[in-house]
């Protein structure tokens, strides 16, 4: 195998050169305004005369070679010279942001739709997944597609053709990008990074990488040149996760052929796709791993994988289909500085599929607010936090205000790693939807904003069906989950207020405004006839105790942990009406039956700090509800009687004593023995796992720490 340093290897930091040579085409946009027949066919021709390397079609039409909206995502770091999208099939938000990032320098976008007059009042077909219960398509606003068209009105990179009549097409012919070597860098930052990445293996442990950029950036190309060489000069294992198989197809096609250019292709065995949650449950060992679009990735699996293996890179898109990297990085970034504080960080800024000036990537970023961020830092500090004015903002003010716009919906991306461009559509035109902000008394800068959902209230004749699982109302999260899920029949015909996403500027946190604004939100919804306000979520401690001190209980965890969150869905309530105090009485008393068997089953793996905030909520109960069981806990903590034997009189004891004292109690047993009492004795695993999980040296000392912890629980 030739040397990695040899003449006759390509050099993995020496970047091609003008790649950003401002000769290069923009991509641009063409509308085909008209007609439906008319469109699909001016779209053909277009094609047929400009012969582009590779035509996409998007619809959710039955048309020959076309892509499901749906399936867009398959598209996410691959790449064509011409796309076409049928938005007369429907406009995905999503698949609009996936799609055009697939673009090359010199593309051509055809977007098929009506006449711009027409369009904000005609039934879009994906107004469908929009529409609650009882709302139909029809209900549907239509705000969002009417930006739309002010947008493309006024934008630079459209080119509009209304119907066979115009013939606009000059200056249309097709203008690829010139073809790059996929075995060397494109600029000189993705070289910067591929020599971070290839210095990672032989660098100390636990200093992980962690990569961000923009779309079209070269993040996974570099990523796979970077893996080519380090399997070249080091013989590294390297094993590559993502959300998904198809999304690390790039990574893995620059790796080869680096590997080609090297004449090793053999080596590509070293080099190898895990999903993350396989990657946890096996025990692959690897000299490198690579995690690409980490913020598509629960957080409480990406903890795992950093504490697993020792030398790691983290990298994701920060603005882009994939969305979410800017929530990611501020959050991850503490996790970082905790576990590992020599961590690095590295950003990719120059595109590589088109030119630095492209008009089409500017437009479609103010589309779907891919770019969108809150007020500045300094802005927050010299804010006065003592007069800042609650208001429900009015989508159609929303819709024209995109300063304002920007500010909260950069925010709710901040706060929710999950959050796309679908979600800015329901914003605009959710029926039962609001949006709430605090801002400054000026109003000119938002600190905190939530997102409301109006649910519940459902016919009588819906609660049996939903009860017995036969029916599930779109829109209506939290009646369908307490009635189906955690036994309350009587839930569908109660009035919600559920906060869908709620966010808080971060120069604002740990002041309070995430509470001031759940307040009014609970008063607001109290005066609208509301029985209880409420949220679900993937649960986590901090979580909990935040919706805690907010004024909201933990009273139903789901069985199955969520594929986004990768967290089990808890609902946090508040009564606001006498109706509403009544289901949460109900809700407790069924968490206190159901409690025992859940946590010995489907939810034994639940972290113990939620098993905590889950046994505070439960009703208060009398510290012994057996005769006899004094003797036999006294025997335990005393004397020899074995775990098994006393087992049930253990259960019993501290299900009442981590219960309603569980303040009291926590400062007297600390952490590690709350947990290791919820582990052992409620939820009930092995003694092994239990012995692993706490590094203790055996099976002795776990009796003796939870002998120990139960003579605390005994006294107090």
């Amino acid at each position: 195998m030739p040397d990695s340093t040899s003449d006759d290897t390509p050099d993995g930091n020496a970047p091609t050169p003008d790649v950003h040579d401002a000769r290069w085409p923009h991509r641009r946009l063409i509308q085909l305004a008209g007609a439906r027949d008319w469109s699909l066919q001016a779209a053909a021709t277009l094609i047929a005369e400009r012969a582009p390397d590779r035509a996409v079609w998007l619809s959710n039409a039955p048309l020959p070679d076309a892509i499901p909206m749906a399936k867009a995502q398959q598209l996410l770091g691959g790449e064509c010279d011409l796309l076409v999208m049928d938005l007369w099939s429907g406009l995905d938000a999503d698949a609009l942001g996936a799609a055009v990032g697939s673009l090359r320098g010199g593309g051509l976008l055809l977007l098929l739709t009506p006449r711009l007059a027409d369009w904000p009042h005609w039934i879009d077909p994906e107004a469908a997944r929009i529409a609650v219960h009882p709302h139909s398509a029809a209900e549907v606003g239509t705000r969002f597609i009417a930006r739309l068209v002010r947008l493309l009105q006024s934008s630079a990179a459209v080119v509009r053709i209304d119907g066979p009549g115009d013939c606009n097409l000059g200056g249309l012919q097709h203008r690829p990008q010139p073809t790059l070597d996929p075995a060397r860098p494109a600029t000189s930052d993705q070289a910067e990074a591929v020599a971070a990445i290839r210095a990672l293996v032989g660098a100390r442990a636990h200093r992980p990488l962690v990569l961000t950029a923009d779309r079209g950036r070269g993040k996974s190309a570099a990523l796979g040149i970077a893996a080519g060489h380090a399997i070249l000069q080091h013989r590294a294992r390297i094993i590559v996760t993502a959300p998904r198989r198809s999304a690390v197809e790039p990574l893995f096609a620059h790796a080869q052929a680096t590997l080609q250019a090297a004449l090793a292709t053999e080596a590509a065995e070293l080099l190898s796709f895990a999903a993350p949650d396989a990657l946890l449950a096996g025990s692959s060992v690897a000299d490198l791993l690579l995690i690409d679009e980490a913020a598509g990735i629960p957080a409480p699996l990406l903890e795992r994988l950093l504490m697993r293996y020792p030398r790691l890179c983290f990298a994701t898109t920060v603005h882009g289909y994939e969305g979410t990297g800017r929530g990611f990085d501020l959050r991850f970034r503490a996790l970082l500085d905790r576990r590992t504080p020599g961590w690095q960080a590295l950003h990719l800024s120059a595109p590589i599929r088109w030119r630095q000036d492209d008009r089409l990537e500017s437009l479609i970023n103010q589309i779907l607010l891919l770019d969108a961020e809150p007020v500045a830092d300094a802005q927050v500090a010299a804010a006065d936090l003592s007069s800042l004015r609650f208001a429900i903002q009015s989508p159609e003010a929303l819709a024209t205000d995109d300063a304002l716009l920007r500010q909260l919906f950069g925010l709710l991306v901040l706060g929710h790693y999950q959050t796309r461009p679908n979600d800015l559509r329901h914003l605009l035109d959710g029926p039962n939807l609001e949006v709430a902000t605090l801002s400054t008394g000026s109003g000119e800068q938002v600190l905190a904003t939530a997102l409301i959902a109006r649910e519940g209230k459902l016919a009588p004749e819906l609660q049996q069906p939903i009860f017995e699982g036969r029916r599930r109302p779109r829109g209506h999260l939290l009646a369908q989950t307490l009635s189906a899920h955690a036994g309350l029949a009587e839930a569908p015909q109660l009035g919600y207020a559920r906060i869908v996403r709620i966010a808080v500027h971060p120069a604002a946190r740990r002041r309070g405004l995430g509470r001031r604004l759940v307040a009014e939100l609970a008063a607001r919804a109290r005066r609208d006839g509301r029985d209880l306000l409420g949220a679900s979520f993937g649960a986590s401690a901090e979580l909990l105790a935040f919706w805690r001190r907010c004024g909201l209980a933990p009273l139903h965890l789901g069985t199955h942990r969520n594929a986004a969150s990768g967290a089990h869905a808890a609902v946090v309530l508040q009564a606001l009406s006498r109706a509403g105090t009544a289901l949460i009485a109900h809700a407790r008393t069924r968490l206190g039956n159901d409690l025992p068997t859940l946590l010995s089953g489907p939810l034994q793996a639940v972290e113990p700090a939620v098993v905590a905030a889950l046994l505070r909520e439960l009703p208060q109960r009398e510290t012994m509800s057996c005769a006899g069981d004094q003797p036999q806990i006294d025997a335990f903590a005393d004397a020899h009687r074995s775990l098994e034997a006393a087992l049930p009189a253990l259960e019993r004891l501290v299900r009442a004593r981590l219960g309603a004292t569980q303040g009291d109690i926590d400062g007297e047993l600390g952490v590690r023995q709350r947990d290791l009492l919820i582990g052992s004795i409620l939820q009930r695993h092995d003694p092994q796992v239990v012995i692993r999980a706490c590094g203790l040296s055996g099976r002795a000392e776990l009796l003796q720490r939870l002998r120990a912890a139960i003579s605390v629980l005994r006294r107090s």
